[in-house]
Parts: C-alpha cells; sequence; structure tokens
C-alpha cells in the first residue's frame, strides 16, 4: 500500500503513473485496488474504475462502458462517446482511434482540475478494444495527473496477450507482485481471530496446507471456528469452508484450470504434461501455464496436490458419472505410457460400474503383480471387480482361481469359491493346474466327495494325453503323502501314465517324495539331500509353500532338528516380514512340532497358537490335527488336563482322519487318555496309527512312535511282557535307529527289567538322549534313573541325577513330582517320581520345585539360559575336561569314566580336579546340569547355541 500511495502521491505532482499488480486468485488483489481508491476518494480525488469479465471478452468495448458511465461530466459530453461504442454511425466496428482520442480528451479535461485514479481489475479479461483505448491512454499521461491501476491473474490467460508489454514500455511504468503469506503472515492471521494456544499449535499446520494462500487461511479459520469442539492436533479441521474456498478459486481461474484440476485429482502423482494435455484436449503449453497458475496458489507441489484435502474438494464438486469416465481415461492413457498394471488397475476399480474386456484384462495382470508384491488384499479388490464384467467362462474361472490363492494369503473364508469352481471344472473352463489346485483345496476343506470325481476325470485327462505335464505329475506323488487314501485311486484313473512319470519332474514332486521316502523309511540320507535342495532352490511364493512344508516335515521325520530348526526360523521370519498369514501359519505349526521335539514346552504351544490365531481353526481344515496335535501334547506333559479337554472339543473334519494329518493328532489323544488313567482308550488310538501307517506304507516312528506309545499302555495295564516285546520290536527296527527313537524304546524297555538290569540300560538311555537333543525324554529318563538309584540305596548318585532332571524338568515347564494319573510308565503302579528324605540334597543345595515362584523366576529363561550357560562352559574347559564333567554329571564313578573314555582313573581325577577349579565347584553334585545338550543340539560340536543362518539357508547337521 505504501508503494502505491507514493505512485500516486508523484502522479499528484504531474508526474503521471501506471501500475500492475500482479498476484494469484484470492491473493488479495481486488481488496487492494478497492482499498486504495477508497482512500484516494476520501482524499478528494477523481476514481473511476473498470472491471474485466470473462463472460464479455468478446464483445468490443464491453468493459469500457461502465468507465464512460462514471464519468463525472455533464452527460451531453458523454454522449457522443456512448453512442459512438453502442453503434457506430456507419454500421460498421468503431474507430479505437476516435473512442481512444474521446476518452483521453474527457480524462484529460478532469485531471486539470483533481488528480484523476483509473482502477481495472481482472485486466487478463479486458476485451481488446477497450485495451487499446487505455494502452492509448497510458502513452498520453505521462505529464498529467492521471494514475492507471491494473491488477491481473498470474499466468492468467489474457484477451489481449500483448498489453503487458506495451505497459512494461512505458517509462512511468511500476509493477507490483502480490507475494502470499509468509509463516509469521500466517501465525499473526490466526492470532487475530482464534485463542492464543490454538493460533500457536495451528500456525505450522495452516501454513503447511495452504501456503499462505489468503483466502484459504481465512477459510481454514473459519473451520476452526466452526468446530463444535476444538482438537488438540497440530492439523487444522478442514471442512466447508476449506472446501468451499477451494472451488472459488478455481472456478475464478476459469474453466480450463478447474478441468486440470479434476484430471489432477485423478491422475494423482502419475499428472505429467503430455499425459494431462492428451486427457483435456489442451496444448502442452497452455497446460504448463494453468499448472503454474495452480502452483502459484498454492493447491500443486509439482504436478499434484500438496494435500488430501485438495483433492477430495475438487471430487466433491465433479458428478460421479464424469469421475467415473475421468478415472476409465486416465487408466487408458496410463496403459498407452505402458505403465505398471497396478496403477492402471487402481483407476479401474474406482471408476466403478462394469468393467469391459480390456479392462479385466488389466485388472488380472494387475492382481498378478499385486500378489509378487504380497498385497494380497489390493489384488482381491481388482480380482472382484474384474469378475463384475466376466462372471462366466475360462477367464472368469482363472479370475476365480487367482482370487482362492489371494484370500487364501491373508487367511480369510477362500474355500467360498470352491462350489463355482467345481461347476466350472464341469463346464470344461479349467485347465490342469488349475484342476490340481482345486483337488488340492477340495480335499484340503474337507470336501473328499466334491474332489474325487474331479481327480477321476484329471487322472482320466492325464491318461488319455499321456502328457509330461508336471503338475499332473506331482498329483500322485502328493496324494501319497497327504491323502494316501486316494492315492490307489489316481493310480487306477491314470493307468500307465502314472507309472512311466513316475520319477519326480519337478522340485514340488521331489519335495513329496522325499517325504514319502522317510515315512516309509527308506533312504534317509538321500532324501534329506533331496528336501534341503528343495529349500536353497525354491523361493517363497504360493506355489511353493507347500512342497517347501513338505521338505521341512521331511528334515523333521528324519531326526535332522537343527537344519529344520533353521530353515523354519528362516521361513517363518519371511512369511512375517512379507505379512502372508498363511505361510506364517504353516510354517509356525512346523516350528512348533519342532520345539516339542526339543522338549521347549512353551515355544511349541505360543507356535501352535500362533499357527492357528494366524488364519483361523477353520481355515486349517484336515490339517488342523498338527497344531492341535502340539498343544494337546503340551498340556497333557504339564498336567493341564482341562486346556487339553477344551481343545478336544475343537471340531475337525471328519475327512481328516482319513488324511495324513490325523496320525499326530490321533497320538497326541492317546497319550492324554494314558495319561488319565484310560489306557484302553489310548490303546484304541495307538492301534489305530499302527493300522492306518500298515495302510499307507508309513514305517516313521518319528511321525506317529505307535510301538513304544502301546509299551506305555501294556505297562499301565501291567502287562511288562507285551510291553517289552514291543519296545525290543521298535529297538530292531532295521531303518530307524535315530538317538530319539532308541532312546525311548529303551527307556520302556528298561522300564520292564529288574532294578540291577534297569540300572544299566538307564544309563545307557540317558547317553542316547543326550545325543537326539531331546531335553522331554531326557528328563523323564532322568527321574527313572534316580528312581533307580534310589531304590539300590545310592542315595548320593540319586540326589545328583534328580539334580539334573530338576533343571531339566523346569527347563520343560515338567513338574518334578508328577501327579496321579501322570502319562508316565511305572514299574510300581501308583508309585510318585520322589526321593525318600535321607536322598534329599540339603535345603541350602537344594533346587526350588518348579510350581514355587522361586523355581518360575530363575529358570523364566529355560534354554536360552542353559545355552549361555553352556558357552561360557565350553569357554573355560578344555574336550577332554568337558567330556570328563559331562559323565560325572551323569552320576558316573571315576572307575566308570575311565573305561568309558580309555583313560586312567588318576587322569579323570586330574581332569575333575581342574574342572571343579574352573568352575569353582567343590563337589560332584554343584557340576551343571545342562552340560552337553546344547553342543549335541549343535550337531556333536564344541559351539554352543545353534548355527547362524547365511542367507535363507542353514548349514546341514554334522553327520
Amino acid at each position: 500500500m505504501k508503494f502505491l500511495e507514493e505512485l500516486f502521491s508523484e502522479t499528484d505532482s504531474g508526474n503521471g503513473r501506471i501500475a500492475l499488480v500482479n498476484g494469484a486468485v484470492a491473493s488479495g488483489k481486488t481488496e487492494l485496488l478497492r482499498t486504495f481508491a477508497e482512500q484516494r476518494a476520501r482524499e478528494g480525488a477523481v476514481v473511476l474504475t473498470m472491471t474485466g469479465d470473462r463472460d464479455r471478452e468478446t464483445r468490443a468495448y464491453g468493459s469500457l462502458e461502465r468507465l464512460v458511465r462514471e464519468l463525472p461530466v455533464p452527460r451531453a459530453k458523454t454522449l457522443e462517446l456512448t453512442r459512438l461504442i453502442a453503434r457506430p454511425p456507419d454500421g460498421g466496428p468503431p474507430s479505437s482511434f476516435d473512442v481512444a482520442n474521446l476518452v483521453l480528451e474527457l480524462t484529460l479535461e478532469l485531471a486539470e482540475r483533481t488528480p484523476l485514479l483509473i482502477t481495472v481489475d481482472d485486466a487478463q479479461h479486458v476485451d481488446a478494444s477497450s485495451m487499446d483505448c487505455l494502452l492509448r491512454l497510458a502513452e498520453r499521461t505521462r505529464s498529467a495527473r492521471i494514475m492507471l491501476l491494473l491488477a491481473e491473474l498470474a499466468h492468467g490467460r489474457s484477451a489481449h496477450p500483448s498489453y503487458r508489454i506495451e505497459l512494461v514500455r512505458q517509462r512511468h511504468f511500476r509493477r507490483l507482485d502480490l507475494a502470499p503469506l509468509s509463516a509469521a503472515g500466517v501465525a499473526k492471521l490466526l492470532a487475530r481471530h482464534l485463542d492464543p494456544d490454538s493460533a500457536e499449535r495451528l500456525a505450522a499446520g495452516c501454513y503447511t496446507i495452504t501456503r499462505g494462500n489468503p483466502l484459504l487461511v481465512r477459510a481454514l479459520i473459519e473451520d476452526q471456528l466452526d468446530w463444535p469442539e476444538p482438537g488438540r492436533d497440530a492439523r487444522p479441521v478442514v471442512g466447508d469452508a476449506f472446501r468451499h474456498a477451494v472451488l472459488t478459486c478455481l472456478r475464478r481461474s476459469g474453466s480450463d484450470v478447474l478441468a486440470l484440476a479434476r484430471v489432477v485429482s485423478v491422475l494423482g502423482p502419475d499428472s505429467t504434461v503430455e499425459r494431462l494435455s492428451g486427457i483435456v484436449h489442451r496444448r502442452p503449453a497452455d497446460v504448463t501455464r494453468a499448472l503454474r497458475a495452480l502452483r502459484t496458489v498454492g493447491f500443486l507441489n509439482g504436478n499434484d496436490f500438496r494435500d488430501w484435502s485438495f483433492r477430495e474438494a475438487v471430487i466433491d464438486c465433479t458428478e460421479p458419472e464424469d469421475l467415473a469416465k475421468l478415472h476409465v481415461t486416465a487408466a487408458r492413457s496410463l496403459h498407452a505410457d505402458k505403465a505398471g498394471a497396478g496403477r492402471v488397475a487402481r483407476h479401474l476399480l474406482a471408476a466403478g460400474g462394469e468393467p469391459d474386456a480390456w479392462a479385466v484384462e488389466q485388472l488380472h495382470s494387475a492382481a498378478e503383480e499385486a500378489l509378487r508384491a504380497d498385497d494380497a488384499g489390493r489384488a482381491v479388490e481388482y480380482l472382484e471387480h474384474a469378475l463384475t464384467g466376466q462372471p462366466d467362462g475360462p477367464r472368469a474361472a482363472a479370475l476365480r482361481v487367482l482370487l482362492l490363492r489371494a484370500e487364501l494369503r491373508g487367511g480369510s473364508a477362500a474355500d467360498r469359491h470352491l462350489t463355482l469352481l467345481c461347476e466350472h471344472e464341469r463346464a470344461g473352463d479349467l485347465d490342469p493346474e488349475q484342476k490340481v489346485f482345486l483337488v488340492q483345496r477340495l480335499l484340503w476343506a474337507g470336501r473328499q466327495p466334491d474332489a474325487e470325481p474331479v481327480l477321476d476325470r484329471l487322472g482320466r485327462e492325464y491318461a488319455r494325453r499321456r502328457s509330461r505335464n508336471s503338475t499332473l505329475a506331482d498329483v500322485g506323488h502328493w496324494l501319497r503323502h497327504a491323502h494316501p487314501a486316494l492315492a490307489p485311486r489316481w493310480a487306477e484313473a491314470t493307468g500307465a501314465a502314472a507309472r512311466e512319470d513316475a520319477e519326480p519332474a519337478r522340485w514340488a514332486a521331489s519335495a513329496s517324495e522325499a517325504l514319502i521316502t522317510v515315512l516309509g523309511g527308506a533312504d534317509e540320507p538321500g532324501a534329506v539331500s533331496k528336501a534341503e535342495s528343495v529349500l536353497e532352490a525354491t523361493p517363497l511364493d504360493d506355489l511353493t509353500v507347500g512342497p517347501m512344508w513338505s521338505a521341512l516335515r521331511t528334515l523333521v521325520y528324519a531326526d535332522r532338528l537343527e537344519t529344520a530348526t533353521n530353515w523354519c526360523d528362516a521361513l517363518l521370519a519371511e512369511a512375517k516380514a512379507r505379512g502372508v498369514a498363511w505361510w506364517r501359519a504353516v510354517f509356525s505349526a512346523c516350528r512348533a512340532d519342532i520345539a516339542l521335539r526339543y522338549g521347549e514346552l512353551s515355544k511349541a504351544s505360543g507356535h501352535a497358537h500362533d499357527a492357528i490365531e494366524a488364519v483361523g481353526a477353520e481355515r486349517w481344515g484336515v490339517a488342523i490335527g498338527m497344531p492341535l496335535a502340539v498343544l494337546i501334547r503340551v498340556a497333557t506333559v504339564i498336567g493341564d488336563h482341562e486346556e487339553v479337554r477344551e481343545h478336544l472339543r475343537q471340531p475337525v473334519p471328519e475327512e481328516m482322519y482319513r488324511s495324513g494329518y490325523c496320525l499326530p493328532y490321533l497320538r497326541a489323544r492317546g497319550r492324554y487318555c494314558l495319561a488319565t488313567g484310560r489306557v484302553e482308550a489310548a490303546l484304541a488310538d495307538f492301534e489305530r496309527c499302527r493300522e492306518l501307517m500298515a495302510a499307507w506304507g508309513f514305517e516313521a516312528p518319528t511321525l506317529a512312535p505307535w510301538r513304544t506309545d502301546s509299551a506305555k499302555a501294556h505297562l499301565r495295564l501291567g502287562d511288562a511282557d507285551r510291553a517289552r516285546e514291543l519296545a525290543n520290536r521298535q529297538l530292531a527296527h532295521p531303518r530307524f535307529r535315530t538317538p530319539r527313537v532308541r532312546g525311548a524304546a529303551l527307556r520302556m524297555l528298561a522300564a520292564t527289567e529288574d532294578v540291577s538290569s534297569r540300572l544299566a540300560m538307564l544309563k545307557e538311555t540317558v547317553e542316547v538322549l543326550h545325543a537326539s537333543g531331546d531335553r522331554l525324554e531326557l528328563a523323564q529318563a532322568l527321574f527313572d534313573l534316580s528312581r533307580t538309584h534310589q531304590a539300590m540305596k545310592q542315595f548320593a548318585k540319586a540326589r545328583m541325577v534328580l539334580q539334573r532332571a530338576r533343571r531339566l524338568g523346569q527347563a520343560c515347564r515338567l513338574e518334578v513330582t508328577p501327579p496321579r494319573g501322570s502319562e508316565e510308565p511305572r514299574p510300581e503302579p501308583g508309585a510318585e517320581w520322589t526321593v525318600p528324605e535321607q536322598a534329599a540334597p540339603p535345603s541350602s543345595t537344594s533346587p526350588a520345585s518348579p510350581a514355587s515362584p522361586s523355581a518360575d523366576a530363575s529358570d523364566s529363561s529355560g534354554g536360552a539360559a542353559a545355552a549361555v550357560q553352556n558357552d561360557q562352559i565350553l569357554r573355560i574347559l578344555t574336550s577332554s575336561e568337558y567330556r570328563v564333567a559331562t559323565l560325572a554329571s551323569f552320576g558316573y564313578t571315576n572307575q566308570e569314566i575311565s573305561t568309558k573314555l580309555h583313560v586312567t582313573p588318576s587322569t579323570v581325577e586330574q581332569h575333575l580336579t581342574r574342572v571343579f577349579r574352573k568352575l569353582k565347584v567343590s563337589k560332584r553334585t554343584d557340576l551343571p546340569v545342562d552340560l552337553q545338550l546344547e553342543a549335541a543340539r549343535a550337531g556333536g560340536t564344541r559351539t554352543a547355541g545353534k548355527p547362524k543362518v547365511s542367507g535363507r539357508g542353514p548349514r546341514s547337521d554334522t553327520p
């Protein structure tokens, strides 16, 4: 304002001035002209006004008419000018020379008496004829008391493009650019209308959104005042006032700018000058100018809206039909520019309606792209929209198969599509790979009656074509371990074709073949190698998660738990990182099984719960038996029978009992029955395991050790001879002699012997189980050994072994004194696992019972604490000292140790002396009880803990 006042003061002195005020929409140009004109009028100056009008740009002298009417001169003097503008004498266009001369004559006459101010608002919309008159007037006002003050829109299109150049040529021309409010200016404006706390809190947010546009700032102030309860966020409330202000700015910027803003609201970050130009059908130069105008007004950052509130305001003022058309146009434009399918599909989805064939194709491609990016939710949206435009035929079948896979990832009720897919299969819409997938999902969901005819038709098709389709070749291998009761049906349907393709055709069949080999008890090293090859060479995705699960189970049932743990942990971490619920469920179930085999009961329970909660119990279908089996076993071992009953009340599909997934469940249920005294029911479950395994060709006791379990049941019934027979049959089995299997069988055999024979057998059992890494079975064997020492009056040894058993029991969450009805066998029915008072360690050194608060606190870390302790011991002791200390902690005498290690008793004594000094203990009973266990788990090497995973694959177990 001060700048303009100085210019007018020079004008009043006889030096005419021209000023052009340039600014964005709503930057205050009109307000500035009005305020300045009112001040000059109060001072006695003559003020004439002219306003450009977009609707009158093409009408000659349309803008000049108002100025002529406002001239404060007798009407007779303006009559000729008015007639000349309205209707020239010859009927042709009026002479701009004549009109300009008359205007100049009248204004100069006024300026002789008093200063004259002529304001021209929206100069860019002044018609060409009126602007010519103003330019002629500007050329002749240099020495007159006339100030010409114009205001124009920055970057606006002008009806007289050259008027700015003509003005700039005048020596008495000045230009004034109106800048937006600064951050301090916004804060000051807020402080005038809001309470101090709100003004300070909202200032930065208001400036960020509006970039100092005065109209937008005032609109935000109105929204804050209208909001019923002031918030505490730094971002201001964006309401109706702001949205109306945005639309006002756009409409005042012109229809072209408004149309462009609508396209930008649709394209968002995909807005480019070329793409916008093609959609709005304007020259790139015009689009560039409009974008510059939107940036100047504070709407854009680059070519996109700086804040979502601008986009919402523009979309709100666009008709839904027009918005849908814009989205479709944007989709086709992006496709033409070879943009990603996802970017195209987002617009097709936003357009709604029924997509055409081209749109369905794009949505299909985008869904596949989304699944590769692990965005299953987005893929589901694309596929469901695509199906509205393609409800039938092979394309619809392919869409539904992909939709089923996408929903499986998120753990939703994907099986709702199975009925429709069965109809597609009967109509011939599915290709072989899709039919295989349908069969697998039907069987998983427990819908075997629906799966059987599909399987029959698929088998006949395979036999008829005699093709080497690897997916079809995989079916037989997969059925043999997952649904072995159906394997003969497939073999009958395929006939010779299945025999000719008996060799695994690819990684899927290779994984199944490895699992079948281990379950059947043949060529275990080759199967393990094959499983590891599958894990190493196969990327994790929807098609490979099943084979990778089979490969992991191969390692578990082959008792390669360390390798299985590392692979499973890596795959589980990847599943979590990629956010795929189904993968997480599968690998959590596998990890729960591994933890149970290590005796890590808390981990096993946690992973099993995670497996079920990740997708829900009903989504597990016939495989629900696997995580449920772990939960039942854990609750049984710790004596929480109410929790077991809760798990057994969980409904399971009837078809589960005809699948390979039922065996762990039957075994867990039998162990619970045994623990609660229902021995006949337990024997029935174990016998059912035997029958199914025999029928299916399964021999692996690592899956369901029915011989050892049945031996326990017969011991409960007092039939020691039958128990001995079963245990010996397990020990004599030619294929499975792993430490885990052999140790469990030896323990059962020891329970059938007299006390003197039992002692040597239990010592061997403890040594064997040490190598297996199974802390649970080892702790139970140590309890038996301690009780045997007690029966032989060897109380010192009983006390030392019991201490070790207690520590392991605490790590496994076992009770030191199992309740009556424990699942474990007793040579003397009804006897508790206790030691007499004379054999019990003194109270000062006696470890607290696991049931006591102190025990829970000291052993809360379980196996982790043991691993740390063992790691420290490994660094202190030599390998010879470590072996001697381990055997001494078992209760071996010096003579027994010397015989076992083939050294002299004197050497043993020297080693023990150094061990006591290094570990700072004074007697054998003070030796750490977790010696060697963690080292055994690491493959027998003197490296504590588990080997680290390099990349995703682990190093193999030490053979």
